[in-house]
């Protein structure tokens, strides 16, 4: 069986087991091929968000800032 219409003509011969067993194996080919291909978040280049206005601050002052509504 080496094309889709060899496989579609065999499938609708397996057993209930056969065809359960057949949908684990294409769902794991096919998250195995999407994870492959895929572009992780890491691959990406740095991103230039520009000028930094002001500085960040603190963990602190960021806790401060949140107990206060002002973020």
């Amino acid at each position: 069986m080496s094309t889709l219409a060899e496989v579609e003509a065999v499938v609708p011969q397996f057993s209930l087991r056969e065809l359960v067993e057949l949908e684990q194996f294409v769902r794991q080919m096919r998250l195995l091929r999407m994870k492959s291909n895929g572009q992780s978040a890491l691959d990406l280049p740095p991103l230039d968000l520009g000028q930094m206005l002001a500085p960040l601050g603190t963990r602190e002052q960021w806790h401060d800032e949140m107990l206060e509504g002002r973020v």
